[in-house]
This record gives structure tokens, sequence and C-alpha cells, in this order.
């Protein structure tokens, strides 16, 4: 998912080898564009000013049956792709949800007609100016609080677990001509097989070794902490260089992020109050302690120590990070300790509760007939019988009567 100036789109096409085809437009000033694994470009016009593409783009499309002049202005998506490549709103969903956060004076419908729909804008300009933590927030979403929302219903579990293992329809094959699939997992922003993300911020009143800020986070965005590195460092964190998925490594910075997320989900809803704390504190550190490395790489390089500054932009790197993934995999620590066992323990207070379940899961699950009862049917045929969350004591061998 990318966020830039000018759209550039790309397809391959053999030519004997010769090339493939692309398009691009640009970016109005002030607007975002939202790509999600499928081609957001439409009409072509030679005439436009704000559009390029592969000199040969007409005739291939022409040699090749996709296109026809008669036809009129070629449609970039239409013409070099079959749109969503894996199911209904695998990219869409996305699209829609980045610009209704972002601009939701649009009023962008979350359901559209089909993969070539023009319900969405190509760019669209946010309501209000977006700040880094908002940006960051944006790779943390899971449809929260709207119709593709993951944290409810059953398969979120009793805690709100946002995350999926894949069904019979969740693979990437293409649509057959007039294929119909059944259904699948909506997929998120922040999907649970996502490696790192990143943000590139740039401030063009600083010079750019010390304005460009690229912050990087490890593992699933949702569950992560941003770590600013700058344009201008010559190094990064050891920990940052160091990962492999087939063996857990407290050397490893990836590993730190993604221990959280896995171990998050066993309480996901609860966690997530410890996990956002956390977060808001390690990136509001690194937001307000930036203020004063930017001050200090400009005074090595006004006084013509360029090298200097960058070496400073270089230790504050390396240690920001290095002390924030120690930090991470504390509170990863302390995490584990806090909901083991099934249990949330409070150790500054001694105090350790065991709060089970939320009721409606109760509900759902059909606890109120669970083994303390053996006619379960007959309880569940009782007309207008409803589980009102409320403890009733009868002596033994009453509950039937009771009722």
């Amino acid at each position: 998912m990318t966020i830039r100036e000018r759209a550039r789109e790309m397809c391959g096409h053999d030519m004997n080898g010769t090339g493939g085809l692309w398009a691009a437009q640009r970016i109005p000033d002030g607007h975002v564009f939202v790509a999600a694994n499928t081609f957001r470009i439409r009409e072509l016009d030679p005439a436009r000013d704000d559009q390029v593409f592969s000199d040969n783009l007409f005739d291939v499309a022409e040699w090749n049956g996709w296109w026809r002049p008669a036809d009129g202005r070629l449609d970039w998506l239409e013409t070099v792709s079959t749109g969503e490549y894996s199911h209904p709103y695998y990219s869409l969903s996305r699209v829609w949800r980045l610009y209704d956060r972002m601009a939701p004076s649009l009023e962008l419908p979350p359901y559209v007609e089909g993969t070539y729909t023009t319900a969405y804008p190509f760019s669209a300009k946010p309501d209000e100016p977006l700040n880094a933590t908002m940006v960051l927030s944006l790779y943390r979403d899971h449809y929260e609080g709207t119709v593709f929302d993951l944290t409810n219903g059953t398969a979120a579990g009793p805690y709100g677990d946002p995350y999926r293992n894949p069904g019979p329809f969740d693979n990437h094959a293409p649509f057959a001509p007039g294929e119909v699939r059944p259904g699948a997992w909506p997929r998120p922003i922040s999907p649970l097989f996502c490696s790192y993300s990143y943000v590139c911020q740039g401030r063009s009143w600083l010079p750019p070794e010390v304005g460009g800020v690229a912050w990087i986070g490890f593992a699933v965005p949702a569950e992560t902490a941003y770590l600013p590195v700058y344009a201008g460092a010559t190094a990064i964190p050891e920990s940052f260089t160091i990962g492999n998925r087939s063996e857990v490594s407290r050397d490893s910075a990836w590993w730190a992020f993604n221990t959280v997320t896995n171990w998050a989900r066993l309480r996901y809803s609860d966690m997530m109050v410890d996990v956002r704390a956390e977060q808001a504190a390690v990136e509001g550190a690194a937001l307000a302690d930036l203020a004063r490395a930017d001050a200090g790489a400009l005074e090595l390089r006004n006084s013509s120590e360029e090298e200097a500054a960058r070496e400073y932009l270089t230790n504050w790197t390396v240690a920001n990070g290095e002390a924030n993934v120690d930090r991470w995999w504390g509170f990863s620590d302390r995490l584990i300790a806090k909901y083991a066992n099934g249990m949330v323990s409070d150790f500054a207070n001694g105090t350790t509760a065991s709060p089970g379940y939320p009721a409606d899961w109760y509900d759902d699950a059909g606890y109120q007939y669970g083994p303390r009862i053996y006619d379960a049917t007959g309880l569940a045929e009782i007309p207008d019988l409803a589980y009102v969350n409320e403890t009733v004591t009868v002596a033994p061998g009453d509950e039937l009567r009771t009722i």
C-alpha cells in the first residue's frame, strides 16, 4: 500500500523480451493516493498533462485485441488487468477504508458493483491535515466500526481477534471467466502475515539528511511500535538486521514485535489496551525527541561539520532503536506474566482476577445450557427462554421446576 507523489503502475508484457507497459498519473497537491494490490489509474488521455504512459501502450493493446480506437479512451485498469485477483474487496475494501478515514465527507460507499467500479476517486484530499500519528494509525486498521469489522462476530472469538486463518477461497488464484467465489475473509490493512511496514516523512523545511525520516515498524502494524530512522544516518541498529522466522531470537527486533502480536491474540481486546498505551509512549517519546535531535544535527551542520552531523544522527537512530527494541522485549515479558494462564494480574496491587468470557460470548456459546443441566435440548425448546445474564440459586434437582 503506497501514498506517493505520482502514481506509477506497470504491467509485464512479452515483446520478445524488450519491455513492458506502464502508466503514471500525477497526484494533485494536498491529495492522498491509495493503491492496494490493484491498478487505480483509469482512462488515459494523450492530451492530459498529468498523465504519461509507455509509447507502445495503445499499439500493444490494439494488437492483442484488448482495446480498439472505436472503444473510446483506453481504461488502463480494464485493459491490462483482471482487477481483483483474489476475491471481491481484497483490494477495494482497503482503498475505501483509507479514503473514508481521511475524507469521511466524501461519504464513499463500502460496497460497489464490481472490480471496475468508478465509485472511488483516483485520489482524495483529507478533510483535515494528517500528522505522523494519524498516518501510523492508518496502517493499524482492521475496519473497526464498519461493515467489514474483523474484531466482531463469531470468527473473532470471545476477545475480538481480527486475524483469520485462510479459508478455501482466500487463495490468490486468478478468477476464471464468469467465476463467482462464494466468500472469503476481508483482508485488513494490518494483516497478520505482514513482515514490516514503513512511513517515509519528508520535512521540507530541513536539510534532506535531517528532514527525511523513515518510521519502521516490524511485524504486524497494529501491534508494532514505529521507530524513526534518519535519512542522514549511516547505520541502523544491529537488531534491525537480524531476522529468521524459523528461530526465535532475542537479538531480533522483528521477533520482539512479533512475539507481542502472537501473545495478544489470546485475549486481544484486553491486551490491546496495554499495547496501545505502550505504542503511544514509545512513538510519543520519539516524536518529542526528534526536535532535540534535529537541533543537535543542525548545529553541527551549520558549523560546517557535516560528517559530524551524520554521525550524530546515526548515533541517535541506533541508540533510540536499540533502547526501544529492549523496551519492547520487556513489555512482551510483562504482557505474558499479566495475562498468563487465562488470568489478569495486577502485580503492583497484588491482585489476580479470572474474568472469564464476555457475557455475549457465553450466550452465543450456549454456556447457560452447559454440563450442570443435562436436558439442554429440552431447555432450548422452551418458548421465549432467553439468557439474561442473571444468577438464580435453586435447590439441587429443582432446576427445571424452577424454570
